[in-house]
């Protein structure tokens, strides 16, 4: 069921859950049945991704957060209840963690930025200064930890100001291979710097 820590889905022909309600695929999925699960997740994942992509048109982070939500139905199987519809619930879903990705990306952006303001000329516009002194030094050691040509794109987008297109004519890279290693930086320091503030508040309060 999972490879190379994602979920793959096999379809099969005349899957006998094909015509089966929704109702009763959640009562077969929380006695842990892998084919009901499947079918779940292709009955749904197309709409799914049209209401993400909405919201955030990216379809590497739509594809990852709709993985999440069913990985996160199947990790909880036995639990799994729907109180509404299972439309309604996996809409939901999609976009509580649609807003919880914007929410840490404006996160990390910001402490990125100001960290990089404060570094370069000692200015800091948080209450939290301490914290963004401490934030650098860590901040720089995890962005060491970033392959060598993702760590150059991203600060040549984030430190440097380029556009993606700038990016790809300096590099010669495309622009969507400029914009994806930008992506992976973000989505590496995001995890990261999470944590860290996690850590951080807890000392602090």
């Amino acid at each position: 069921m999972e490879e190379s820590g994602k979920f793959t889905f096999q379809i099969e022909m005349n899957n006998r859950y094909t015509y089966v309600e929704d109702a009763e695929l959640t009562l077969q999925i929380n006695s842990g049945d892998h084919r009901a699960f499947e079918e779940l997740f292709h009955r749904y994942k197309e709409r799914l991704y049209r209401h993400a992509y909405r919201m955030i048109p990216d379809n590497e982070i739509c594809n990852d957060i709709i993985q999440d939500v069913f990985i996160a139905i199947w990790t909880k199987h036995k639990t799994f209840v729907v109180k509404t519809s299972v439309t309604a619930y996996l809409t939901q879903a999609v976009k509580y963690r649609i807003l919880d990705h914007i929410s840490h990306q404006k996160v990390v952006e910001r402490y990125l930025e100001e960290i990089h303001d404060f570094d370069k000329n000692g200015r800091c516009y948080t209450e939290e200064s301490v914290l963004v002194r401490e934030l650098i030094a860590l901040i720089e050691n995890e962005k060491s930890e970033l392959p060598p040509r993702t760590k150059e794109i991203f600060e040549m987008n984030r430190e440097q100001h380029l556009s993606y297109k700038e990016i790809g004519q300096m590099l010669h890279i495309s622009e969507k291979t400029a914009k994806k290693q930008v992506h992976n930086a973000l989505r590496y320091l995001r995890t990261k710097l999470t944590t860290l503030l996690c850590s951080f508040f807890i000392l602090l309060f």
